[in-house]
């Protein structure tokens, strides 16, 4: 299938300039792995451009944001509404979880710049 996003910025531009862009072939494969030829529309996207352009059917916004599989800790988001790819996780509380930190080096003295920071960061 091919990502919303992607097909929605093709299809403005396949109506608003009548270019048929040419999409990424990994983007074109259906759920057996077998590429997607797309229909002739660019008759009715050049339609709907010309019905809906001075409406401005896109907007930008802060609604949305895309962490792409980050993960995260509310306190460091945003404003948006929307979150895409996000793996939200509770901060971590020292009084219910004990945690050891295990570091293990192939070279002395490589993690004494990471342990000697540890303690002055804020580690989502």
């Amino acid at each position: 299938s091919i990502p919303y996003d992607y097909r929605m910025s093709q299809m403005a531009t396949e109506g608003a300039l009548g270019i048929v862009p040419s999409l990424a072939p990994k983007i074109m494969l259906n759920e057996d792995g077998v590429n997607i030829t797309l229909s002739d529309n660019t008759a009715m996207f050049g339609k709907w451009w010309y019905m809906y352009a001075a409406q401005k059917p896109f907007k930008e916004t802060p609604a949305i944001h895309n962490y792409a599989a980050t993960n995260i800790i509310a306190r460091h988001m945003g404003p948006e509404f929307v979150i895409h790819g996000a793996k939200l996780y509770k901060p971590w509380n020292p009084v219910t979880t004990e945690i050891t930190l295990v570091i293990s080096e192939w070279f002395s003295d490589r993690s004494a710049h990471l342990l000697g920071g540890l303690d002055g960061k804020d580690h989502p």
